[in-house]
Parts: structure tokens; C-alpha cells; sequence
């Protein structure tokens, strides 16, 4: 709100914002929780409020996470929750993260057994607000609260009857079901941002915080004014003097606080351990090794459902999923951080510690079946649900640890007894992973019927096979382990094929995910996981897949795309996956352009393929496949051309990436395709009016566009042409080229197609100077081959008479300069133009350009070559004469000033 009604903040009775904190303190329970129900009514309608006394309110809410009394708990969490912190927002809440962390930590290790079981209610209120902040701030201390809240149970002792045998402490299932949700929460969150993409942000953060520490020594030398505000004469703070002078020193630098908390790892010389104290890497890893061990005792206290004469119990199976997966996340946040430091501090993993253990517990329950009965108001369709999500939980802590513990092995020596299980384990946890694939997620049992797998769980599935595939090598060829992943590959071979004949697009797409994880890798180490024949069989579909996409889905043509450079690349020559990338080129070619066949209908048109309606990356992506693809046929390089030459749909970088890729894949085409496609995007796109009709065209960028395409293309086609010969023939490729050319240009030229046609001619005009230069550096015969020096003239007198942009009289002076033998001929062909032009109505713009043209010769011949001075003078004389001869007076005055520059240039010669 305004400043005036933020001053005025009041809750609905009227309570200011002032008063409500005051209540808040409270000793009466019932005043305690109007004054936070006021706060939360205030925060909704004035945040401004909130924000101008953030200290004041953050203090006092957090002092009630703690509150003995459960109403205020509660309400001091709503408050929390729904009120201060979207007033504050993230960034307001940043300076008091630490504050709220210390609070929370405070309910979670309270005396009081109520004040602890609602706890974690309010770490998943601040988790929700803002994780990262969370994460960043004690995170060890909290591991440790929620692990001894784990161990001590409802009593707060160590527990009764079968629990102290485990190890924790009695607690009913729901209430135990509940502390598990949130531990799994901030494990999460704490591994994000330590591990996954959160720990980027938070290196780049520390950094800044480092740069931005480096210019102060010490935060006394802070210039902000901490302590009392006044505003109005009034003061802000109503907490006493205490508060106002703690408030008044400035807080310690927090690289200060960093360094203290870092020193807590540093080694002793006279100790044979590293300390583990603070909130050190070292802390957090020490905590989540002890949090691994507790869950795994919570799972021992609950398993007990599973031989219970009363049936199975919904919530302890639920319990055992959660600790399953608090389980793995403590696993992980524990190993993953960074292994070489654990190793090099003299800790162990904590993987190769548990697996032993994890034998020992789960190879005799795991998979477990469907159960025979279940206990008294339990739901029999919910205790399958919740036993299909223990099985699979249990799967993914199985596969963690066993992939720890490989990798682990390849470098350190392990004990007898990790290696032992390890194959155990691991094949167990693959073979739940292809039952499921199968379409089974739980089984029958004795008595019971199997549950099928869900359509939803195969992302997830698809993903442990992604992770499991990640395993050492030797997993792979290792007697126990080998046969569960070759078991493993076989089923998701079957998914993918049947998700590929189904259409389904979620599986499809995680079936996308795992080949563009795995294949690259394989490629690339010679398909020491995968068989190669295995693999052809994965790539065999990605065309349809593709189709079926089109350009719709982006993302996933982009990865398939990409998928298919990379193996191709990478592919052994006589190899299974050379003749499925030669059925796969056949296949590509309808996504490109969808062209007839040349003995098709006479009625059949082409259309554009999905490629071309794709994202230039994406386009770029598959123009490439050219590059590296084993065989080109003329299906694949006519559809090629043809989209490359769509100036409505691609860009036109898109031709010159062609180029590119052809040139460097020149073994896998014909030479014939190879001019005949190169010749194609040297011909250009036709004139705006000869394009298939469209109301959404501009004809104006249109003409742009192609003109634009046409100057970046033709060098690259022109000096590929070129390079199609070789110094004995250095007019080879131009001559190969020629007859293609020529018939593109007189089919333009004959339809009317005269911005076509004159695209044409400018990229015949490219190569013939590639072609001149490259046969002036390399031989010293100026002959051309009698079928080119034919065409040569024809063209580019055409040109010269219809140019319209200066690139084109570049082109000329480079063909002039190499190859002058050409002047006379072109000159000829000039005045024989002229004379069936000259009495139209743009035979004016005809003699300018000829005009032009003539002295271009007559400037190169003044300083070069005079053998065919003659030549040119003869014909710039009888130029001057069919003008002198025109009815139009414009052009008769052209033809004077013609004539006074030959007597000009040639007045030292004799007629």
C-alpha cells in the first residue's frame, strides 16, 4: 500500500501493527495467536508494513515456532507461511534466513515432544518460500536435528520393545510418516543446490560475495546504520533497549563467519581424524552418513508390517518408502559431492559401508509381493499402491549405491564383503527395473494378482535404466550383473519399439532422453556397454520418430538430430549401424521437402517437410546430417535442395551450411548429385511471381531475402564447383555445372522469370570467376573447352544487360582480370543483344549498362593485354552504331558519348 495506509496498518478489529506485535508476546495462548492471526490479516493487505518492520516481525513469529502451545505453533506457521513471507518476498528474506533456520532448529531439538512433532512443518514452510536459502544456511545442524528427531521417536527416549533392538525410538506411524516428507524435502533441496544445478548459482554467489568482501577488512567498517530508524519522531522498534543496542552493532562479515565455520574441517597434526565440526562440507556429509544409517533403522522398525498375522499396514509401508528415499538423498549428499576430497581426507564411502547392510536387509523383501491380507480399515487398493511405490523407491537406492560402489571400485580396494554383495544387489535391482518394463510393477504373491505398471511410470522407469546404464563396463560382462543388463537392454528395446508404434509421446520422449544419454557415450568408447547390433536397432527408428514430431516438438528433434551426427559419426565402416544409417538416409528425405518422384504424376506438388518448419537450430542440425551420414541418394539431395531454396521458411545461412557439409562428405554422394545439387543452389530461387502462391508473403522481403541468399550461397557453391578439378583441368567443375545452368537460365529467360533468371546468371557468373582465377594461379593454358566458351558469352552478356546490383560488375572485372580472352567474345554477344532491345522502352537502361561494360574492357586492356584490343574496339564501334541508329533520342545521346570515349581511349590507333 501508500505510505499513509502502511503507517495506519491495522488488522480487521482494528489491531495495529504495533499492538499485534506486542501480543504476540504474550503470556495468554489466546492472545499470543490473535496477535499472529492479526499479523498474517496485515501482511495480506499491507506488506509494505511488513517490510518496514521485517526485524520486529520475522523475531516474533519465529519465537512462536516454538511456542508450547500447539495453537500458536500453528498459527505462527500460517503466519509464516501465508503472510510474512510473500510480504518480504525472496530477496527481503534473505537476511533473515539464518534467523528463521535458528528458530526452526530450536523447535526441532525443543524439550517438549509437541513442539518437535510440529517441527518440521515449519522447515517445510521456509522450504517452500525459498529453498536455496534454506539450503544455504545451517544445513548440517538441521540434517543432525532431523536425524536425532528420527532417533528419539515420540518419548524422546530410545524407545520400547522391538525398537530398541533398532535402534529409534518408538513413534506412531503417521507422525513418524510425516518427519520422514519433510526430511526428504529439505534433503532435496539441500542436494539441488549442493550437487545439481543449484551449486553453479551458488558458486557464482560466492564468488560475488568474495569480490564484494575483498575491498572491506572487517564489517565495522560498514557504513550502514544499523539500530533505531526514526520516522515521524517516532522510533521503529517497540522490543526495549536491549534489542535496539544488539540491533546497533553491525553483524560479523560473513566470509568472517565462512572461514570459522571452515575451520572446524581443517586437520590436526597430532589427530588421526578430521574434525567434523559446524557447517563444513565435512559436517553435512558426517550428518547425512548418520541420517543414511537412521533411515535405514526407521525401515528395519517398519518392515515388520510385511510379516504381521494382522495384515499390512498402509502407513508403515508408506514409512518404509519414505526412509527408502531419505535413504538414497543422504546417500547422495553424503558420496556426490566431491568423492576425490572424501577419499583424500582419509573418509570411506559411505555407499561401500551400506551396501553389506542393504543386502542383508532388502534382498529378503525385495521386490516385495502383493500382500496376502491387510490390517483392519485398510484400503486393499491403497496398500498395492503404496507397496508398488515402496518396490520402486527401494530400486532407486539399490541402483545409487550399487553404481557408487562400482565406479568406487575401479579406483580404491574395497572390503571383501562390499564386493560380495555388490553383485547381488545390483542385479536384484536390475531385474525389478525390466519386470516393471515388462508391465509388471508388483507381483501377485500366493494369493493375489499382479499389478500392472503404470503408463506413467515408464519416465521414471526409463530413468533408472538411463542411470544404470551408466554403470562400470565391467558390469556389463561381469556373470551376474551381465545377464540383468542384457536383460535390461532387451526390455528397453521393447519399450521403445512399442512406444514408437503406439505414438505415445511421453514414453517416446523419455525413450529420447535415455538414447541421446547413452548412445553418445558408447559411440565414442567403441559400444563397450551396449552391443553395436543393439544399438543399430535404436537408431533404426528414429526416422519415423521424427516424422512423427515434425515441428512440433523441438526439443526432442533437436536430440535425435544431434544423436544421429554423433553415431554417424562415430560409425565403424561395415558395421551393423552403416546399413541402418543408409535405410535411415532414404527415410530422411520426406523431412526435408516432400518432392514427386521426376516419373511421378504430372498433378502431384511438392510441399514442405518438417525440417523446414523447424527452428534454425534444428534446421542446421539436420542440414548437417549430410556431413557425416555413410551414403546420399538423389531422394535426400533433390529434397535437400529444395528446402534450401525455400525463402519463405528458412534462413539463409541454411544453403551455405549445406555447402559445407556436402564438401566435407563427398565419398558418400555420386559426383553427379554433387554438381547437379550445387549447380541447383547456384541457379537461386525463382522471381516472387513464379513462387507458389501464399497470402502471408512480402514481396518486398521476399526479393530481399532471396537476393540475400543467393550473395551468401554462390561463393561457397562456386568454389566448390571449383574444386571439383584439378590443375590439368581447372574448368572441369564449371563445365559440369554449365549445362544445368544454362537450361535453368533459359527456362527463367523463356517463362518471363527475369529476377530469376537473373539469380541464375550472377551464380553462373560466381563460377565462371572461381573457375578463372583457379585456372590463371594454376595453369598457364587459357583455352576453355569449346562447350563452355559457348555458354560462358551467352550468359553473362545477358547479365551485363540486366544487372541491377553491383556485386554483378564485381563479378565481371574478377572474370576480365583472369581470364581476358573472354572480353571479346562476351562484347559480341553484347551487340547482339542490343540489337534486338534496342527500340524497347528500357533500351536506355541497356546502353547505360552496355556502356559501363565497354569501359570496364577499355580500362583493362589499357593496362593489360592488348591482343584483343581490336576485338573490343570493333565491338564498341558497332554498339555505337545500332545506337546512332535507335528512335529514341535518349538513346542517341548515349550513343555520342560513346563514341567520344572510343576516340578517346583509341586515339593513338589507326582504323
Amino acid at each position: 500500500g501508500s505510505q499513509v495506509s502502511d503507517a495506519n496498518a491495522a488488522s480487521k478489529r482494528g489491531t495495529p501493527l504495533a499492538e499485534a506485535l506486542n501480543q504476540c508476546a504474550h503470556y495468554n495462548v489466546k492472545t499470543r495467536c490473535d496477535g499472529l492471526n492479526a499479523l498474517l490479516e496485515i501482511a495480506e493487505v499491507f506488506p509494505g508494513a511488513i517490510r518496514a518492520r521485517a526485524v520486529d516481525v520475522v523475531e516474533r513469529v519465529g519465537e512462536r515456532l516454538a511456542d508450547v502451545e500447539r495453537e500458536a505453533r500453528k498459527a505462527a506457521r500460517e503466519c509464516l507461511r501465508r503472510g510474512v513471507v510473500p510480504a518480504l518476498g525472496a530477496h527481503g528474506l534473505a537476511p533473515f534466513a539464518k534467523t528463521l533456520i535458528l528458530y526452526v532448529g530450536a523447535a526441532l531439538t525443543h524439550v517438549g515432544a509437541g513442539v518437535r512433532k510440529d517441527a518440521p512443518a515449519a522447515l517445510d514452510a521456509l522450504l517452500e518460500a525459498a529453498p536455496a536459502l534454506v539450503a544455504a544456511h545451517a544445513p548440517a545442524s538441521t540434517l543432525g536435528h532431523l536425524g536425532e528427531l528420527l532417533r528419539r521417536g515420540d518419548d524422546g527416549g530410545v524407545g520400547t520393545g522391538s525398537s530398541v533392538q533398532r535402534g529409534v525410538g518408538a513413534q506412531k506411524p503417521a507422525t513418524r510418516l510425516a518427519l520422514l516428507k519433510s526430511t526428504r524435502r529439505f534433503l532435496t533441496t539441500v542436494v539441488d543446490e549442493t550437487i545439481g544445478d543449484g551449486a553453479a548459482a551458488k558458486a557464482t554467489s560466492a564468488a560475488a560475495a568474495l569480490s564484494s568482501t575483498t575491498s572491506t577488512s572487517t564489517s565495522s567498517t560498514t557504513t550502514f546504520v544499523w539500530g533505531d530508524i526514526a520516522r515521524d519522531g517516532t522510533s521503529t522498534r517497540v522490543l526495549g533497549a536491549l534489542h535496539a543496542e544488539r540491533s546497533r552493532r553491525a553483524p560479523p562479515s560473513v566470509m568472517a563467519a565462512h572461514y570459522a565455520a571452515e575451520d572446524g574441517t581443517r586437520d590436526d597434526a597430532n589427530s588421526d581424524r578430521t574434525q567434523v565440526n559446524g557447517e563444513s562440507r565435512a559436517a553435512v556429509r558426517a550428518h547425512a552418513k548418520r541420517l543414511a544409517e537412521l533411515a535405514m533403522l526407521v525401515w528395519d522398525d517398519a518392515a515388520q508390517t510385511l510379516a504381521d498375522e494382522r495384515g499390512v499396514d498402509v502407513d508403515r509401508v508408506r514409512v518404509m518408502t519414505e526412509s527408502m528415499a531419505c535413504a538414497r538423498l543422504a546417500l547422495q549428499l553424503a558420496d556426490g559431492a566431491d568423492e576425490v576430497e572424501i577419499w583424500d581426507t582419509g573418509g570411506g564411502s559411505t555407499a561401500a559401508d551400506i551396501v553389506p547392510q542393504l543386502a542383508k536387509r532388502t534382498l529378503g523383501a525385495f521386490p516385495v509381493s502383493a500382500p496376502a491380507s491387510v490390517a483392519e480399515k485398510n484400503d486393499v487398493a491403497k496398500v498395492r499402491e503404496a507397496m508398488v511405490a515402496l518396490n520402486f523407491e527401494t530400486c532407486r537406492l539399490l541402483i545409487a549405491a550399487s553404481s557408487s560402489v562400482a565406479h568406487a571400485a575401479l579406483v580404491r580396494h574395497l572390503a571383501p564383503v562390499t564386493l560380495e554383495a555388490l553383485p547381488h544387489v545390483l542385479s536384484r535391482a536390475l531385474q525389478y527395473v525390466t519386470t516393471c518394463l515388462n508391465g509388471i510393477a508388483l507381483d501377485g504373491g500366493a494369493v493375489g494378482a499382479a499389478e500392472a505398471t503404470e503408463d506413467g511410470a515408464y519416465v521414471e522407469l526409463l530413468a533408472l535404466a538411463r542411470e544404470s546404464f551408466s554403470l562400470p563396463p565391467w558390469c556389463f560382462s561381469a556373470p551376474m550383473t551381465g545377464s540383468a543388463c542384457a536383460e535390461l537392454i532387451g526390455a528397453v528395446t521393447q519399450t521403445w519399439e512399442r512406444a514408437v508404434a503406439d505414438e505415445d509421446g511421453e514414453r517416446v520422449n523419455a525413450c529420447v532422453t535415455l538414447l541421446t544419454s547413452v548412445l553418445p557415450e558408447e559411440a565414442q568408447q567403441g559400444y563397450s556397454r551396449i552391443p553395436i547390433e543393439t544399438a543399430a536397432g535404436w537408431v533404426r527408428h528414429i526416422p519415423r520418430v521424427l516424422w512423427a514430431l515434425k515441428h512440433e516438438n523441438p526439443v526432442a528433434s533437436q536430440k535425435l538430430l544431434s544423436l544421429l551426427h554423433v553415431v554417424a559419426a562415430r560409425n565403424p565402416p561395415g558395421s551393423p549401424l552403416a546399413d541402418v544409417l543408409t535405410q535411415c538416409e532414404t527415410e530422411l528425405a520426406v523431412l526435408f521437402f516432400i518432392v514427386p518422384p521426376p516419373s511421378g504424376s504430372q498433378g502431384a506438388k511438392s510441399r514442405p517437410g518438417p525440417f523446414a518448419r523447424l527452428p534454425f537450430a534444428c534446421q542446421c542440425s539436420a542440414v548437417q546430417l549430410v556431413g557425416v551420414l555413410p551414403t546420399l541418394t538423389a531422394p535426400t539431395m533433390r529434397s535437400l535442395a529444395k528446402m534450401c531454396l525455400d525463402v519463405d521458411r528458412v534462413n539463409v545461412e541454411i544453403p551455405v551450411v549445406a555447402v559445407e557439409a556436402l564438401t566435407s562428405n563427398l565419398l558418400a554422394v555420386p559426383l553427379d548429385l554433387t554438381v547437379s545439387f550445387l549447380a541447383t543452389l547456384l541457379a537461386g530461387a525463382p522471381g516472387v511471381g513464379f513462387l507458389e502462391k501464399s497470402s502471408k508473403r512480402n514481396a518486398t522481403e521476399t526479393r530481399g531475402k532471396s537476393w540475400e541468399m543467393c550473395r551468401r550461397v554462390t561463393p561457397r557453391a562456386g568454389a566448390a564447383l571449383v574444386a571439383l578439378g584439378d590443375a590439368a583441368t581447372p574448368w572441369n567443375g564449371a563445365l559440369l555445372a554449365s549445362a544445368a545452368l544454362r537450361n535453368m537460365w533459359a527456362q527463367r529467360v523463356e517463362q518471363g522469370d527475369v529476377e530469376g533468371a537473373a539469380r541464375t546468371a550472377a551464380g553462373f557468373g560466381s563460377l565462371v570467376a572461381y573457375a578463372a582465377e583457379f585456372a590463371s594461379a594454376v595453369s598457364s593454358d587459357t583455352n576453355i573447352d569449346d562447350e563452355l566458351s559457348s555458354v560462358i558469352p551467352e550468359i553473362l552478356a545477358w547479365l551485363i544487360l540486366h544487372a541491377e546490383h553491383a556485386e554483378e560488375a564485381a563479378t565481371m572485372k574478377r572474370i576480365l582480370a583472369a581470364a581476358p580472352q573472354l572480353a571479346c567474345p562476351v562484347a559480341n554477344e553484347i551487340v547482339a543483344n542490343f540489337e534486338n532491345k534496342k527500340e524497347s522502352t528500357d533500351a536506355r537502361d541497356v546502353v547505360e549498362r552496355a556502356i559501363q561494360y565497354m569501359s570496364t574492357l577499355i580500362q583493362l586492356d589499357e593496362g593489360g593485354d592488348k591482343a584483343s584490343s581490336g576485338g573490343v574496339r570493333k565491338a564498341a564501334s558497332a554498339l555505337q552504331s545500332l545506337a546512332e541508329k535507335s528512335q529514341n533520342n535518349d538513346v542517341r545521346k548515349l550513343a555520342s558519348a560513346l563514341k567520344v570515349t572510343i576516340d578517346v581511349v583509341f586515339a593513338g590507333e589507326k582504323h
